[in-house]
């Protein structure tokens, strides 16, 4: 029987050859909605005592003039769709999120649209990270207009300034490990895993079973 780290690998480099799923785009909104809590009202990151938390961009408009604001999956998946990332991106940002989450203090409170902007700033970083052709910054912010919702966008300077915020708050740990796709992945690799497994169950018994066949006839000639 393959070793776990080996199942591990062999389910990775199938996972990698999938295209983007809808369930993949969900898991990742859920994810970056995991990181921060939000409130609705809320133009910038604050703490439950009311201090601002660094490094911060300069409050938005007036929330009752803010535009209506796309859910954080509609967002994850106009993104993933305008943007055409592969798998290997979106596992990359799976890790800096998994990341941010840990080193956030739970007191923090975000912004309404802190979820977004987390999620956009990971694909990004993750984009460079692995893609020396990844899209400018400038294209990234006309990534972020999101259909049926005319007013919602990031412009270029947000952009810039929330990937430098996420790389100050990962403190430049981009890199991202074997073990750490492993970890972050696993409901993806579970279920391949679990049918490597029983392939291979299945290949013993048949192996076995073509062993035990010439001594079955001998038997039966006898």
């Amino acid at each position: 029987m393959a070793t776990h780290q080996a199942l591990n690998r062999a389910a990775l480099a199938e996972f990698a050859t999938q295209r983007v799923s809808p369930q993949m785009v969900v898991y990742l909104a859920q994810q970056a909605a995991q990181v921060i809590s939000c409130e609705a009202h809320v133009t910038d990151i604050v703490s439950q005592h009311g201090q601002r938390m660094p490094p911060s961009t300069p409050p938005v408009e007036l929330a009752d003039q803010l535009p209506p604001l796309p859910s954080i999956e509609d967002f994850t998946a106009s993104l993933v769709d305008h943007s055409q990332v592969q798998v290997s991106i979106l596992m990359s940002s799976l890790v800096y999120l998994g990341r941010l989450r840990a080193r956030l203090p739970r007191v923090v409170i975000g912004m309404r649209c802190s979820a977004h902007r987390i999620f956009l700033a990971s694909l990004i970083i993750a984009a460079k990270s692995l893609d020396d052709s990844s899209p400018k910054n400038k294209h990234w912010a006309q990534y972020t207009m999101v259909k049926s919702y005319e007013g919602f966008s990031f412009s270029l300077p947000e952009v810039n300034s929330m990937e430098h915020e996420l790389l100050v708050l990962l403190d430049w740990e981009i890199h991202v490990t074997e073990e750490d796709i492993f970890t972050y992945l696993s409901p993806f690799l579970l279920p391949i895993r679990e049918r490597i497994q029983d392939q291979e169950r299945q290949r013993k018994i048949e192996d076995k079973r073509l062993e035990q066949e010439p001594e079955r006839k001998q038997r039966n000639r006898e």
